[in-house]
């Protein structure tokens, strides 16, 4: 007997009872079936295809094993577009559109800009859209990430420049309007309480650092003052604890600029603008 999608999503609630990954499964489906959310409650009660209902099956299977369902669909949303996940890259998350919408609102009238670790390139590619006059440059250690972000620029239709570079390494002497980023800032003692997923299966690369999570934030604010144009800004995410020990390097390593914290939508210090 063929399942109606209604059915479907009932069987993966009972398969994934106890677990967080009912809303993975719904969008799972939604991917797979090629609808939007509203598409797929307006045919809840029609049969499925068998096709992808054995597909989903196998996908529910990969749940169980606490695979993001965005890697399992290869896609991920952030500020209105999907974009192209792999494990070799972060599952980008809401809070980092908060910092995306700070930054556009802030460079409006900027021309150059480089966003240090793209990963996918959610944040460099969503500002390209958004600031249409800026030349944004899109940099990460990573060759795998980058190839990710240039699959997305392709498929978005944006344009940006790539340049494989641990931090400003490979960048020379270019100068930018803003620089933003979001560097690992993980301390591996928080292992024990992070979410299995997480964990398991994204890039340790783009999650951890040494010094209890500051180590790359100390490197990238002794460099990044010689790749800023006179009067330029860095935004930066961090985690919700960071922010006195952020401070404390800030006032330490580059006093000349002011740093404003910012709280993201839950209320936790999550994001810091350096204006020089």
């Amino acid at each position: 007997m063929t399942e109606t999608y209604d059915q479907a999503l009932r069987w993966a609630a009972g398969e994934l009872a106890g677990r967080n990954d009912a809303d993975g499964a719904r969008y799972v489906l939604e991917i797979r079936g090629g609808f939007s959310p509203s598409g797929l409650q307006l045919h809840r009660g029609d049969a499925m295809p068998p096709a992808l209902w054995a597909q989903f099956q196998e996908d529910v299977a990969r749940l169980q094993n606490n695979e993001p369902p965005q890697y399992i669909v290869g896609v991920a949303p952030f500020y209105g577009d999907l974009f192209n996940v792999t494990p070799a890259v972060l599952i980008p998350r809401f809070e980092t559109e908060e910092l995306v919408a700070w930054a556009a609102e802030d460079e409006a009238n900027a021309t150059s800009g480089l966003d240090v670790g793209t990963g996918s390139g959610v944040i460099g590619l969503t500002l390209a859209q958004l600031l249409p006059n800026c030349r944004m440059t899109l940099s990460d250690v990573s060759a795998a990430a980058l190839a990710v972000a240039q699959r997305n620029a392709t498929r978005l239709k944006r344009q940006a420049t790539f340049v494989q570079s641990d931090l400003f390494a490979a960048l020379g002497d270019q100068r930018f309007d803003f620089v933003i980023a979001n560097l690992p800032y993980i301390a591996r003692s928080e292992t024990p309480v992070m979410d299995a997923s997480t964990l398991k299966f994204e890039p340790g690369l783009a999650l951890f650092a040494e010094e209890e999570g500051l180590a790359l934030f100390r490197a990238f604010t002794e460099q990044v003052g010689a790749h800023l144009t006179p009067g330029g800004c860095v935004y930066l995410e961090f985690g919700y604890h960071q922010q006195p020990a952020l401070a404390a390097l800030f006032a330490a390593a580059v006093p000349e600029a002011t740093a404003t914290f910012r709280q993201d939508m839950a209320g936790h210090p999550r994001m810091v603008r350096l204006a020089f």
